[in-house]
């Protein structure tokens, strides 16, 4: 193997371990600063609307006030409803003195319609549970990118040994 080959190989050995450590720490910075919210198992939050709430909206009062409407995906809202008319959040219809429940198993952003709030709707949003494969995929991209970048950059920067005099040869004939 010339010298020319075990010089581009090992430039290419050391631009793929660095770019690795490089990918895996801005992998998992960003994993840590995320996972609180969305790595944990899945939940029950239960939104109750108490007695009189109908007749509060009717009234122009607010409705019952409710925790953050943050969820992750597999959590489950249950609605209990003790009011004295039945009450809607969204495909939800709920009874009085009943309860009605929905697995929030698509993340997104919702609105829904909402007869126990003023407002006559309320924002519900979903996150996506953080997975292994996420972490893998964030390595791969962030990586190999780097990788190839960083290997053509120590070309650019030090040519390997014998090109100089490859290129000198062509421009003196």
């Amino acid at each position: 193997m010339s010298p020319a080959v075990q010089a581009a190989l090992r430039r290419l050995w050391w631009s793929l371990l660095i770019s690795s450590v490089f990918a895996f720490a801005v992998s998992e910075v960003s994993y840590q600063l995320v996972k609180d919210q969305s790595e944990r198992p899945p939940q029950v939050v239960e939104i109750l609307i108490p007695a009189g709430t109908a007749q509060q909206i009717a009234n122009g009062e607010n409705g019952p006030a409710l925790p953050e409407m943050k969820f992750v995906e597999g959590d489950t809202l249950v609605v209990r409803n003790l009011d004295d008319v039945s009450h809607q959040l969204g495909p939800l219809w709920v009874l009085p003195g009943s309860s009605s429940r929905m697995t929030l198993d698509r993340p997104s952003q919702y609105t829904m319609e909402c007869s126990f709030q003023q407002t006559r709707s309320l924002g519900i949003d979903v996150l996506a549970r953080a997975k292994a494969s996420d972490r893998v995929f964030g390595i791969i991209s962030i990586g190999f990118p780097t990788w190839i970048l960083l290997w053509l950059y120590t070309l650019v920067v030090k040519p390997l040994p014998g090109s100089e005099n490859e290129h000198a040869v062509s421009e003196a004939g």
